[in-house]
Formats: C-alpha cells, sequence, structure tokens
C-alpha cells in the first residue's frame, strides 16, 4: 500500500462508525481495500486480513500524521486516556463532517485539483503540492506563501490569456505596455479588472455567476495571506485555520479561473 492509498483509506475510515482503536481502523481500511479490489469478505470477520505486510506501518504513519495535525488524538475517555484507543479531536470532527476532499490528504487534492481543471498550469500544481505539504507539516506561513505563488500564476494567465483575446491590435498593444510596466501582482489585476467589467455583459451567466465574490474575493485573501507571511514586520499570524480554508476555496477559484481563461482563448474581446 502507497502513503497516499493510505491517507485516502484512513479518512474513508474515520467517516465510518465503530471504531474507537487503531486496530478497528485497520480493520476498517482492510475491509475498505478488499471491496475496492472486489475480493469477497464473507467469510472473514477481521478486515486485517485484507492487509499486505507493511501495510499495518504505513497507516499507524498516517495516523500519527493526523494527530500530531490535531485531526485525532491518543485515547476515548476519561477512563481511557491513552494508546490504543483513538478519536477525533473537535477539530477532526469538523473535518470529517464537512465529508469532501480536505488539505490533510494532498493526493487526493491534488487528484480533484486535477480533475477539476485537466489543463492547469504544472507550475500552479507544483506550488500548491508544496502548500499542502507544508499544512500537513505545520508550516502554514510557508504554505501562505506557496498557495499565494500558484495564485498569482493563476492570474497570470488569466490576463495574459485575455490581453491576446483583444481584438483591436492598437488597444491590444496599448494594455501590452502597461501590462510589462506593471510590477505587482495586484496592478496587474487591477488593470484587467478594470477591462473585465465591460466585458462581462458578453459572457455566459455560468461563467460570470458570482464572479466578484469568488476571483477577487479569494485573490485578495490569498494574497494578503502570502504577504502577512513573508513580511514578519506585519505582526499579522498566518495559522492553521487561514491556510485551511484557503486552500479549501483554491480548487474552485482556480476553477473559474480557467473558465474565464477557456472563453478568452475561444472569444475576442
Amino acid at each position: 500500500m502507497r502513503l497516499e492509498e493510505a491517507r485516502a483509506f484512513i479518512w474513508q475510515a474515520l467517516r465510518q462508525t465503530g471504531w474507537n482503536q487503531v486496530s478497528s481502523l485497520f480493520m476498517i481500511v482492510g475491509d475498505l481495500k478488499a471491496q475496492e479490489q472486489g475480493i469477497d469478505r464473507r467469510h472473514s470477520y477481521d478486515g486485517r486480513a485484507f492487509l499486505n505486510t507493511g501495510d499495518q506501518s504505513i497507516l499507524l504513519e498516517v495516523i500519527w500524521s493526523l494527530i500530531v495535525q490535531g485531526v485525532l488524538v491518543p485515547g476515548l475517555d476519561d477512563a481511557n486516556q491513552s494508546w490504543p484507543f483513538v478519536r477525533l479531536t473537535k477539530y477532526g470532527e469538523q473535518c470529517v463532517a464537512e465529508n469532501r476532499i480536505l488539505p490533510h490528504d494532498p493526493d487526493s487534492y491534488i487528484a480533484e485539483l486535477i480533475s477539476s481543471v485537466p489543463d492547469a498550469d504544472p507550475t500552479i500544481v507544483e506550488y500548491v503540492t508544496e502548500s499542502l505539504q507544508c499544512y500537513i507539516h505545520g508550516l502554514y506561513r510557508a504554505g501562505a506563501v506557496m498557495l499565494g505563488g500558484a495564485s498569482e500564476k493563476a492570474i497570470l494567465i488569466l490576463v495574459e490569456t485575455y490581453l491576446n483575446s483583444i481584438d483591436d491590435s492598437t488597444a491590444r498593444e496599448r494594455f501590452a505596455r502597461e501590462y510589462q510596466k506593471t510590477q505587482s501582482i495586484f496592478r496587474k489585476y487591477e488593470l484587467f479588472d478594470r477591462q473585465f467589467d465591460a466585458i462581462k455583459s458578453r459572457m455566459p451567466r455560468s461563467t460570470v455567476e458570482n464572479i466578484d465574490s469568488l476571483l477577487r474575493g479569494v485573490f485578495d485573501l490569498i494574497r494578503s495571506s502570502r504577504n502577512d507571511a513573508g513580511h514578519p514586520a506585519s505582526g499579522i499570524p498566518v495559522d492553521q485555520d487561514v491556510l485551511y480554508s484557503h486552500l479549501r476555496l483554491f480548487v474552485p477559484y482556480c476553477e473559474r479561473i480557467y473558465c474565464l481563461v477557456h472563453w478568452f482563448q475561444a472569444n475576442r474581446t
């Protein structure tokens, strides 16, 4: 069993009931693995029979990683406060209740990103991957910087695609000159946004619906956190909750950016 498979299986197991020890999580994972492989489970009462040698060690690595991240904690109750009992923290209960791909499962997160945005630029995927690794290791400021880099690349692709879509050569050259002399990503986005307002009415409703909150709103959130993380003098912390929420927003944000990119690629403005 590969580490990414183990993470996915553990998260499936955590969403089930009836477990309170490490061994019971192993049993559930074994059953899930057998089910995925189409193995007849009727004659086995212990899912661990479907695990290969070394699988439990990998699963244990994932469990301890989730303990470090504050998703799980050893113990069951006041009478059973230690290993091998294990339970969800309040934060872990919140994660499980959401029942969606989480930053704690980086491989599934990246798979969802690629599924939602099949032509995502490799640089975006690389930066998001590093942000996720920072997140699961508690390096939240570094994760914010990496996610900011992914967001910046996506916005640059959007603005440059719009530039290439401008039909009037004089207007295109004027925009290109302003774009090239503008250094900050914020100013480049502002340059695009002023033009974008005049184009929205020509675009499909599904492409521009709630676009201000999803595009500008998320862009500003991620950019602000990146700036806070990269400038210690600001004194503003980037904690787990902030990075968690921004990672959760990034996939639909990136998906909508690429919807705009595809429209600009297919239409003249």
